[in-house]
Parts: C-alpha cells; structure tokens; sequence
C-alpha cells in the first residue's frame, strides 16, 4: 500500500496482511461469509426476486450474478445504474462508449468497449487516453475503472486519472455526459481529487452498503469518502458516482 492506494494482491498475501492488522478471527469470519454467500449465487434473470434499491429518485434491482460474485461488492448497485443510462441511451439513438470491459460480462451490449488489457471480442484494447480517433459519444462511462488508472500499472503514475477524465470530457459530443463509478477508499489520491474539485465535475452522489448482503443506501458523497475499502475481498463499502456533461451546446 502506498499513499496513493492499494496495490493489487493474491488473496494469500491479502489475507496475511489483513490477519495482521486486524487479527486471526475477524479476518478468517470474513472469509467464511464471503465462502457462504458465493455458494448461493444467483443469475442476473433473478436479480429482481431479491429487492430493489432507491438512486436520485429512481428504484432498480439489485444485480445478482455469480461472475465477480456481484452480491458481495459494488457491482450489485453500480451495473443496473449504469446500465440504464446505456440503454436510454442506445434507445434514443446515442453513441456510446465504455472505458474497461464491465457491463458485456452480465449482458451482452451493442455500444463501443475499449480495455488496455482485457483481450475479449469487441473489445478495443487502448489506452484511455489514445481514443482521439473514436469520434463524439453522447454516453462515456467507466465502471469502477479510472481508479485503476496509473496506480495498477507500471510505472505508477498518480496523475494519470485526472489526465483521464480530462481526455473523456474531450469526447464528448455537445449535450454528452460522462459518468463514473468510483469505489470509495481504493485509489486514495483520485477520491482526493474528486472530493476536493481538483479533478472538476458536475456533480456527485452516492451508495453506502447498509450490511446483511447486497442493500445498499443512497447517502451524501462526504460520508461515501469515509468508508474504508476491503482490501482482502477487493469491495467497496462506498461508491460514489461521478456525473458531467458537455454543454457546448447549451452555450451556443
């Protein structure tokens, strides 16, 4: 771990750094939940039998999938909000563009993916700052990926999200609108820059997992940045979504 965040582990080295800084017991619990609730996974085509959550005024399933274990992180709230918004927009005729390969591994998709390193048909391997040639996009999103950005890779680069989000809000089409999924406490200098308007949005909100499985609460950002992230089950206990648009046309 670094001051920028964590850097990615087996679950060995996970769980010996977790058993150290919070003891035996409590570490191997976690494990065991986390064993028990995989067993019991369900498909996205019954994510509606297991309730709904409430997001700026609107109700969506939870999604339960077995890939990534959806009911134990983030992705049981961030997937349905942001598939939504992809489908609105594919229906109104819109362009769209996904940065890291999220939302095809639930559904499959019709809008443009680009992943630097995932190899999977459809997916264009680039990096997020070498999509110049791709055109305007009505729709960008990026689920739980940007923090990714620079921290994971070699050489650490820390700037790298911000540069990022600037080179996405540069593909926008006029009227577009650029939304990310950020897991709280993972990438510790990009919450920072979001947190503190150095890395400049629209507007923020929020989900904070409420315990007993997948129920998630809508909640103000400044408490989502409090949540620590598990670090030995790689899941957020926060995710703040981050919104902005291109309003050149509004301007005109």
């Amino acid at each position: 771990m670094d001051a920028s965040g964590y850097t990615p582990q087996g679950l060995v080295a996970r769980t010996r750094g977790a058993a150290r800084a919070r003891g035996v017991r409590p570490v191997a619990g976690d494990l065991a939940r986390g064993a028990g609730r995989a067993a019991g996974g369900l498909p996205w085509t019954l994510a509606g039998r297991h309730g709904t959550f409430s997001f700026q005024g609107r109700r969506y399933p939870y999604l339960f999938h077995r890939h990534k274990l959806t009911w134990l992180t983030e992705r049981a709230v961030e997937v349905p909000v942001v598939q939504a918004l992809v489908d609105e927009t594919t229906t109104a005729g819109g362009r769209v563009l996904e940065v890291g390969n999220v939302l095809s591994l639930y559904r499959p998709q019709a809008h443009v993916v680009v992943d630097k390193y995932e190899r999977a048909a459809g997916v264009l391997n680039r990096d997020v700052l070498e999509l110049g040639d791709l055109g305007p996009f009505d729709l960008i999103a990026a689920i739980s990926t940007l923090e990714h950005v620079g921290l994971d890779e070699q050489p650490c680069d820390p700037d790298k999200p911000a540069r990022a989000v600037a080179a996405l809000r540069e593909r926008l089409a006029p009227g577009g609108r650029l939304v990310l999924t950020v897991p709280a406490g993972y990438n510790l200098a990009f919450d920072a820059g979001l947190r503190t308007g150095a890395i400049p949005v629209d507007g923020m909100a929020a989900l904070r997992h409420a315990g007993g499985g997948a129920r998630w609460r809508e909640t103000a950002p400044s408490e989502a940045w409090q949540a620590p992230y598990d670090i030995l089950l790689y899941r957020a206990r926060a995710v703040v979504f981050a919104f902005t648009s291109n309003r050149a046309s509004e301007r005109a």
